[in-house]
């Protein structure tokens, strides 16, 4: 067995990265579908140090779960908004440094991936901010200031007010 980028022997590897979102998912759709979104509509949830390049997918996976199963369940058939117009109401997510921020702002939204590092441990990378600059291209300056100030506001709500305030 190769040793992790950690030095390790039995830590972490390409097949392990491959499951990460697998969890978070399930339990995010469970209970978009279970209706608990509809009924805290206020409440927001962020997928960190998941990764974000998967949300994409997962969203039309949902939106393909919604129309096959909206005549049989009723937990879907009452959901007030579809699944995608839930994520882009409630959820963050934080892209790993290697993954392209640009394409995934354009093909989940900007509005659904928000800024991190991980620093100071080695998955982080060591130019994170680099990294995301590259990735993200041309994207506009609206894009970079969701991406790094203003999906974080959103995600935290009033209890990030004072952050913005002029010290």
């Amino acid at each position: 067995i190769p040793p992790d980028f950690h030095g390790g022997e039995v830590n972490f590897r390409s097949v392990d990265y491959m499951a990460i979102p697998f969890p978070p998912m399930q339990t995010i759709a469970t209970m978009l579908f279970d209706g608990v979104l509809d009924r805290f509509p206020r409440l927001r949830d962020g997928v960190i140090e998941q990764g974000a390049i998967w949300v994409q997918s997962w969203m039309r996976q949902m939106e393909s779960a919604f129309e096959a199963f909206v005549k049989h369940e009723e937990r879907v058939r009452t959901l007030e908004l579809r699944p995608s117009e839930y994520v882009h109401r409630q959820m963050k997510f934080t892209p790993y440094p290697t993954e392209d921020v640009g394409w995934i702002s354009q093909q989940a939204g900007p509005e659904t991936i928000l800024f991190s590092s991980d620093y100071q441990h080695v998955e982080g990378g060591r130019r994170p901010i680099e990294r995301f600059e590259a990735s993200l291209g041309d994207a506009s300056e609206a894009v970079r200031q969701a991406f790094y100030c203003d999906n974080f506001l959103q995600l935290m709500g009033k209890r990030a007010s004072h952050l913005t305030q002029a010290a």
